[in-house]
């Protein structure tokens, strides 16, 4: 059962002060669930130091951080092998060696045969935490390794707003044996989603604008209206880009629940719709949802670049929506 984040470390707290922590745990949940805050929360508690605010500011001697790095934005083999080499250093007296791997199922398959030695042989006093959205994406040996503490969404749901909404409605009527105008039709669909919440962040800001320029007007020069003018573009680009990001965690996360009914999950991101997302998971088999999953990170991560957005959704979409076997 998914647990709040205060639950969760009141649970890993207790195993602790019992000394019963175990050497790996598996922290999961949706995007917001204070994954990330957990793992720092522990962190201080076990090595005794103030509570930080990112995982970036608790890495120390004793504290490692493994992230995706490359352009393929995998987790390497060398990576792994350099946080095994910190585990098999002497620590400070009292305290833990403690290696963090974040977006643990961004691993390679060579970075988790690797991992699984210090897994079933853990130094003494050593911590892993592997985090992750997409339990479902790891290796079964890696999972039966770890002890998973999962959180529950805070709050609301991915995208709780007009254009989630309109995406997990267009969703719901996605065949597994979609064609390729099935799966243009969807990407212009998504992109006209997109455009809409452009267009609202623009007129919202342009709005405010304007009623700061009336206010302000005859008491300020024009270079500073044409700065706050650039602000508001800036403001409304960046609300955009935010609303784009939560969208595309909305598709990532609906194949994700297609997989997790695949593997057995009962806990779903998007549980009001398990019946879409369970007959989803009925067309394909697991590693065609992986590579589905896969393409719409690396459509995540492109438009994080320069790249055409209109261009990239429609490859990305070609590749996830539309079966190769009938396209």
């Amino acid at each position: 059962m998914a647990l709040d984040l205060d639950s969760a470390f009141e649970y890993l707290n207790k195993s602790f002060s019992a000394r019963r922590l175990s050497h790996a745990y598996l922290i999961t949940g949706p995007a917001g669930s204070g994954k990330n805050e957990l793992a720092v929360r522990l962190i201080s508690l076990v090595n005794k130091f103030p509570q930080e605010e990112s995982l970036a500011n608790v890495i120390s001697e004793n504290v490692r951080l493994v992230q995706p790095e490359s352009k393929s934005r995998r987790i390497k083999v060398e990576q792994v092998r350099e946080l095994e080499e910190m585990f098999h250093q002497k620590a400070n007296k009292g305290s833990y060696k403690i290696g963090i791997i974040e977006d643990a199922e961004r691993l390679g398959e060579q970075a988790e045969n690797a991992f699984l030695k210090t897994l079933e042989e853990p130094p003494l006093n050593c911590l892993i935490l592997l985090i992750t959205a997409f339990p479902e994406q790891l290796l079964d040996t890696i999972l039966s390794r770890c002890i998973e503490v999962p959180l529950m969404q805070a709050d609301s749901s991915i995208a709780a707003n007009e254009y989630g909404d309109r995406l997990r409605d267009l969703l719901q009527g996605i065949r597994p044996d979609g064609q390729v105008s099935d799966a243009l039709k969807i990407a212009r669909a998504f992109s006209d989603i997109l455009k809409d919440a452009k267009e609202k962040s623009e007129k919202e800001e342009d709005k405010e604008r304007k009623l700061e320029s009336e206010s302000f007007a005859k008491t300020t020069d024009g270079r500073w209206l044409k700065d706050r003018e650039d602000y508001h573009k800036a403001i409304a680009q960046s609300r955009y880009l935010g609303i784009r990001s939560d969208l595309l965690e909305v598709l990532i996360s609906w194949f994700g629940d297609a997989l997790r009914h695949k593997k057995g999950y009962t806990r779903l991101d998007f549980s009001q719709q398990s019946e879409f997302t369970l007959n989803l998971s009925k067309g394909f088999s697991v590693d065609e949802l992986m590579k589905k999953i896969r393409s719409l990170e690396g459509l995540r991560d492109d438009l994080g670049t320069n790249v055409q957005e209109s261009l990239a959704i429609e490859v990305s979409f070609l590749e996830v929506f539309a079966n190769s076997q009938t396209g």
